[in-house]
């Protein structure tokens, strides 16, 4: 190589090395904004589904009303032209013969199973009524209705008809024209304790405690018209 030419290649430019590409940081995309859920409508059940069986809450409902008395006595107090009952509000004795003033006493464990009895015939009237079930504190209103009342079909088709289409609000409120009692002649009149349950009961199948709902009732109701505003 001549002199010339190795002078060339010594003072040329060096080439660099080929470029490495920078890397590129992709940042996520944010999330979508997801807006928050709507208020639930009142009608909208957001409680356990009864399907069949006696629930629990009908239990507790049933003693928040009926409280426990293990001697015979008249449920319409003082007045006269009520209904012999015993226990928790049962209107027959363990052999099927209808409560009397004359009925002997009982012990607790003979109550329970009265009440377990009672409810499960009234269980049976309020499956067939409603195959497809109820919420669950729903349903346990409509156990202890037949329980007083039979067949929902036949004393309130009105009740029952807004409980197929699931009308909630509407079935709370029309609990209020179940207050009805015969007198000693035989005449239907309006009975304030019977405005005061089914208020109780449309409290409760509204979410209530059943106790505060009882005591709201008993306090707040002081004529067969009152019928105080409902929760939800």
């Amino acid at each position: 190589m001549s002199l010339l030419a190795r002078l060339s290649r010594l003072f040329s430019p060096r080439r660099d090395a080929a470029a490495v590409p920078t890397p590129v940081t992709v940042q996520p995309e944010a999330p979508p904004h997801v807006p928050a859920a709507p208020p639930i409508p009142p009608d909208r059940v957001v409680q356990p589904w009864w399907s069949g069986g006696v629930p629990d809450e009908a239990l507790a409902l049933s003693k928040v009303l009926e409280g426990l008395k293990l001697e015979p006595y008249d449920d319409n107090g003082e007045k006269s032209g009520g209904t012999w009952t015993i226990a928790y509000g049962s209107t027959r004795d363990a052999a099927g013969r209808p409560v009397t003033a004359n009925t002997p006493p009982i012990t607790l464990p003979e109550a329970e199973a009265l009440k377990r009895r009672d409810l499960a015939k009234a269980e049976a009237l309020a499956r067939a009524a409603f195959p497809g079930g109820l919420p669950a504190r729903w349903g346990a209103v409509v156990i202890l209705c037949c329980n007083n009342m039979g067949d929902i079909r036949m004393w309130g088709p009105t009740l029952h008809s807004l409980l197929l289409t699931r009308q909630w609000n509407a079935a709370a409120a029309q609990l209020r024209h179940y207050r009805n009692q015969r007198d000693g002649a035989g005449v239907l009149r309006p009975e304030l304790g019977l405005r005061r349950r089914r208020w109780c009961e449309a409290a409760y199948a509204c979410g209530m405690d059943a106790q505060q709902a009882y005591q709201t009732a008993w306090t707040q109701i002081r004529t067969v018209d009152d019928w105080p505003p409902l929760p939800g």
